[in-house]
C-alpha cells in the first residue's frame, strides 16, 4: 500500500474532489443514510402535537399508549441509524488521514532513497505540522463533507415545511430571524480565513526553529525568533476567537429571539382562539429542531473554509509538478 502512495504525492485542487476521490463508498452510504433520517426529524413533531391535542383532551388511553410506543419505537430508529452514521464518519476520517499521511511519508521518503536533502520548505518541523494538525483538520472534515449539509439542510427543510403546514404566519416569522446570518457570516468567515493561513504559516516556522532549520530566506524580513513567532501565533488566535465568538454570540442571540417570537405570536393565536396550545409547544420544540442544524450549518461553513485553507497549504508542499493520479477508496 505505502508503495502505492509513494507513487503519487500531488494531490487534487479541489478539497471535495479529494475526498470524494478517497472516501467514495463511505460517502455514498453515508448520504443514503442521511436521506433516511432526515424526514424522521419531524415525526416526533407529529407525535407530540397529536398527544396534546388529541389524546389528552379526550382522555383516550389507549391512543396515549398507541402514540407513545410510536415516539419510542421511531426515537430507537433514529438512535440505531446515527449509531452506524458516525462509524461510517469515523471510517472516512481515518481513511483521509491515512492516505493524506501516506503521501506526506512517501514524499520524504522519495528525496531520502536519492540520497537527496528535503526541500528547506518541506523540512522536520514542516513535516511534523502537516502530519499531525493540519492532515486532521482535513481528514477531520471529510466525515462531515457530504453528509452533514444533507442533514442539516434537510433537517431544516423537513421541519421549516412542517411547521407552516401547522401555522404558517408563526412559522415564517421564525424563519426569516435566522436571515441575518445568511449575510454576516460569509464576510467574517473571509477574514478568519486569512487569519487561519497566516497561523498555518507561523507554526510552520516554529517547527523549523525547533527542528534546527531556521526560517526560510523569504521569512527573514520580519522578526523570526521562537518567541517573536509564539508571539504572533498567539495575536492571530485571539484575533480568531473574537471573530469565532462573535458570531457564536450572534447565533444564540437569534435562537432566543426565535424563542420570544414564538411564544408572543403564538401565545397572543392561542389567547384569540385561533391555534391550539399543543400547536404552540409542538413550535417550541420544532424551533429547536431547525435552530440546532441552522447553527450547524453555520459551523459547516466555517469549517469549509478552515480546511480548505489547511488543505490547500498541504497540496502546496507536496506539488511537485507531477501528473495526478488519485486513488480512489474500495
Amino acid at each position: 500500500m505505502v508503495d502505492r502512495f509513494r507513487k503519487t504525492f500531488h494531490l487534487s485542487r479541489s478539497l471535495y474532489h479529494y475526498i470524494w476521490n478517497t472516501s467514495r463508498s463511505k460517502q455514498i452510504a453515508i448520504g443514503i443514510l442521511t436521506m433516511v433520517l432526515a424526514p424522521l426529524m419531524m415525526v416526533p413533531l407529529e407525535l407530540q402535537r397529536r398527544i396534546v391535542n388529541q389524546a389528552l383532551p379526550d382522555k383516550n388511553v389507549g391512543l396515549l399508549f398507541v402514540l407513545g410506543g410510536v415516539y419510542l419505537a421511531v426515537v430507537c430508529f433514529q438512535g440505531a441509524i446515527k449509531f452506524w452514521l458516525n462509524m461510517l464518519k469515523g471510517a472516512a476520517i481515518e481513511t483521509i488521514a491515512r492516505e493524506i499521511r501516506l503521501r506526506i511519508v512517501g514524499r520524504v521518503q522519495r528525496h531520502t532513497e536519492a540520497g537527496t536533502e528535503v526541500r528547506t520548505d518541506l523540512s522536520a518541523g514542516t513535516v511534523v505540522s502537516m502530519l499531525a494538525a493540519e492532515t486532521e483538520d482535513v481528514s477531520g472534515f471529510g466525515g462531515d463533507a457530504f453528509g452533514l449539509p444533507l442533514l442539516t439542510g434537510g433537517t431544516i427543510a423537513y421541519v421549516a415545511g412542517y411547521l407552516i403546514w401547522v401555522q404558517p404566519a408563526i412559522a415564517i416569522l421564525a424563519v426569516v430571524i435566522y436571515l441575518p446570518q445568511a449575510l454576516i457570516v460569509p464576510v467574517t468567515q473571509y477574514s478568519i480565513n486569512r487569519l487561519a493561513r497566516l497561523r498555518i504559516v507561523n507554526v510552520r516556522s516554529l517547527g523549523r526553529i525547533a527542528a534546527g532549520g531556521g526560517a526560510r530566506a523569504s521569512e527573514r524580513a520580519v522578526p523570526s525568533t521562537g518567541a517573536s513567532i509564539v508571539q504572533r501565533i498567539y495575536g492571530l488566535r485571539i484575533a480568531i476567537y473574537l471573530r469565532k465568538y462573535a458570531l457564536a454570540a450572534l447565533g444564540n442571540f437569534l435562537d432566543s429571539m426565535g424563542a420570544i417570537v414564538v411564544l408572543t405570536i403564538g401565545g397572543y393565536l392561542v389567547i384569540q382562539g385561533t391555534t391550539q396550545v399543543g400547536t404552540l409547544l409542538v413550535f417550541i420544540s420544532g424551533l429547536n429542531k431547525i435552530a440546532d442544524p441552522w447553527n450547524e450549518l453555520i459551523n459547516f461553513y466555517r469549517s469549509v473554509s478552515n480546511t480548505a485553507v489547511a488543505y490547500d497549504m498541504i497540496r502546496t508542499q507536496l506539488d511537485d509538478g507531477s501528473a495526478e493520479q488519485p486513488v480512489a477508496d474500495r
